[in-house]
C-alpha cells in the first residue's frame, strides 16, 4: 500500500469520547438502582437555555463567515446550528412546571431539534452550492422567524405538540434510526475533509457527529429526569460548547471561513489547499518573489497532480502528499540563476547540470521546513524516467515513489502547454500527443492512461460548453438581446 490509511487513527478520539459517554449511559439506565430520579425543572431550564445561547453563537459565527464567503453550504451549517438553538430553546421554555405544565412539548422538541440539526449537516455536506447573496440572508432570515413562529405557536397552543408525536414509539424509533444515518452520512464527509485539510473544525466535527448520535439515543431510550436522561443535556452542552470554543479560535486567526468551507467542500483541489501548512505557503510566497512564471506553474501542476491522484483511485493522505509537494516542487529553481532559467537558446551541459540540481536542492529547502517524508520524496524524483534516464538518481520503474510519477506527467503537461521565454505554448493535442509517446519511456503507463482519460473528459466538458453556448436562445431571449446590445 503506498501510504498507510489513518481512517481508523484518525477516528480513535471520536470513537472513544462517543463511546464512554454511551458506556455510562448504558451503566446507569442499565441498573435502576444506579439510575435515580432527579426532578428539578429549572435545572432543566437553565442547562437547556444555556445550550440553546451557545449553539445560537455557533450559529452566528457561521452565518457570519458564511455571508462573508457568500459560501450557500456555510449558510446551511449556519441554518443547522440555528435549528438546533430555536428548538432547544423551546425544549427549555416547555420544561413541565416552568411556563407549561405539558411535557410533550419538551419531548417532542428535543427530537425535532436533532432531526433539524442532522438534516441541515447532509444538506451543508451534499447540496450544489450556489452564491446569491441576497436568497442565502434571506433563507437564514425565514428560518429563523419560522423557529421563532413555531415556538410561539406551541408555547401558546402545547396541546399542538401531539399532531407531531416524533416522540412517541413506534414513530420515535424509525425517527432516531434516519437521524442516526443522517448523522453517520455527513460525518463521513467531514472524515473525507479532515483526512485532506487537517483542520481541527474537522476533527471537532467528527466528536460532535459522535455525541449528537449518543444523544439520540439516550433520548429514545431514557426516562424523564432520570439520571441516565439527564447525561444526554450534559453531551449536548458540552458538544455544542466546544463548536463554539473552536470557531472563536479558528475566527481569531482569520481562519473560520476557509476552516467552514472546507468542511463542506465537494472540491477535493479546493479542500486540499484549505488545509495547507504554513510552511508550505511560506515557500510559495518566496517563490513568486523570486519566479512569478515558476509559482504559477507549480500551482496548476498541483491541481493537475490532484486530479491524476483522484482518477487513480488515490486516498486522501495522498492526494494531500501531492498538492503539499506540488505547490513547492520546483522550489530548488530558487537558486538557479535568472540567466538559466529564462535562457532562449539551448542549454549547454553546465547550465543543463545547474538545472538538474533544483530536486535535491527543493529538497533540501523543503526538509529545513519540516516538510513530511512522502513530500520530500515527491519533490526530489518528480524528474525521474520509467526507463531510468531521469535524475537525479536516475531511478526506473516501480522504484520510482508513485506519486513523483504522477508529479512527472503533470509536470511536463503544464510546461509545454505554458508559454516559457525561449518558445511558445504547444497546443493540448501536441502536447496529448508527447504524453500518449512517452507512456512506457519517461512515464509511467498507468498514470498516462489516468491523464488521457482526464483531458478526454475535459475535451467532452468543452465540447458541450460550446454547444450550450451555440444554441438557440429562447424567443424570449432572441427578443432581449438586441436591447442588451
Amino acid at each position: 500500500m503506498l501510504l498507510p490509511v489513518r481512517n481508523m487513527r484518525v477516528l480513535v478520539g471520536p470513537i472513544v469520547a462517543s463511546l464512554l459517554a454511551f458506556l455510562t449511559f448504558w451503566l446507569l439506565f442499565s441498573s435502576p438502582e444506579r439510575d435515580p430520579v432527579l426532578a428539578a425543572p429549572l435545572l432543566h431550564f437553565w442547562v437547556v437555555s444555556v445550550t440553546s445561547l451557545l449553539a445560537a453563537g455557533v450559529a452566528l459565527l457561521v452565518g457570519i463567515a458564511g455571508a462573508r464567503a457568500n459560501d450557500a453550504r456555510v449558510v446551511y451549517l449556519a441554518a443547522g446550528f440555528t435549528g438546533m438553538a430555536g428548538l432547544f430553546a423551546l425544549h427549555g421554555l416547555a420544561t413541565p412546571g416552568v411556563f407549561t405544565l405539558d411535557g410533550v412539548v419538551t419531548a417532542m422538541s428535543s427530537q425535532l431539534a436533532l432531526i433539524v440539526f442532522a438534516g441541515w449537516m447532509v444538506a451543508a455536506s451534499y447540496l450544489r452550492p450556489h452564491s446569491d447573496r441576497r436568497s442565502l440572508a434571506r433563507l437564514l432570515v425565514v428560518w429563523a422567524a419560522v423557529l421563532v413562529a413555531f415556538d410561539a405557536t406551541l408555547l401558546l397552543r402545547p396541546e399542538l405538540a401531539r399532531f407531531v408525536p416524533v416522540q412517541l414509539a413506534p414513530l420515535k424509533f424509525g425517527v432516531a434510526s434516519v437521524v442516526i444515518v443522517m448523522l453517520a452520512v455527513a460525518g463521513w464527509r467531514f472524515l473525507q475533509s479532515y483526512r485532506l485539510s487537517r483542520s481541527p473544525i474537522h476533527l471537532m466535527m467528527l466528536h460532535v457527529v459522535g455525541w449528537v448520535m449518543v444523544s439520540q439515543v439516550i433520548i429514545v431510550l431514557g426516562e424523564l429526569f432520570r439520571l441516565s436522561w439527564w447525561l444526554y443535556h450534559l453531551i449536548l452542552f458540552a458538544a455544542v460548547a466546544t463548536m463554539l470554543v473552536t470557531f472563536v479560535r479558528q475566527m481569531r486567526t482569520g481562519q473560520l471561513g476557509s476552516s467552514l468551507a472546507a468542511l463542506v467542500d465537494d472540491d477535493v483541489g479546493r479542500r486540499v489547499s484549505y488545509g495547507f501548512r504554513p510552511e508550505v505557503r511560506a515557500l510559495v510566497v518566496a517563490t513568486e518573489a523570486r519566479d512569478p512564471y515558476t509559482a504559477g506553474h507549480m500551482q496548476r501542476v498541483a491541481a493537475m497532480a490532484v486530479a491524476i491522484g483522484k482518477e487513480l483511485g488515490l486516498p486522501p493522505e495522498a492526494l494531500r502528499v501531492l498538492a503539499q509537494a506540488g505547490v513547492v516542487h520546483d522550489v530548488g529553481k530558487i537558486e538557479v540563476p535568472d540567466s538559466v532559467l529564462n535562457k532562449k537558446g539551448p542549454l549547454d551541459a553546465e547550465e543543463r547540470a545547474l538545472i538538474e540540481t533544483h530536486p535535491v536542492v527543493g529538497e533540501r529547502i523543503a526538509r529545513t521546513l519540516g516538510l513530511h517524508h512522502l513530500e520530500l520524496q515527491v519533490i526530489r524524483h518528480h524528474h525521474e524516467r520509467w526507463d531510468g534516464k531521469g535524475y537525479p538518481d536516475r531511478l526506473a520503474g516501480e522504484a520510482i515513489p508513485l506519486l513523483a510519477r504522477v508529479m512527472a506527467v503533470a509536470d511536463v503537461y503544464d510546461a509545454v502547454t505554458s508559454a516559457r521565454a525561449y518558445r511558445p505554448a504547444w497546443s493540448v493535442e501536441k502536447a496529448r500527443a508527447l504524453i500518449e509517446r512517452e507512456a512506457g519511456g519517461a512515464f509511467d503507463p498507468r498514470v498516462v492512461r489516468a491523464m488521457l482519460t482526464l483531458l478526454d473528459r475535459e475535451q467532452e466538458a468543452a465540447v458541450e460548453q460550446f454547444a450550450a453556448a451555440r444554441a438557440p436562445a429562447a424567443p424570449g431571449e432572441a427578443e432581449a438581446s438586441p436591447a442588451i446590445a
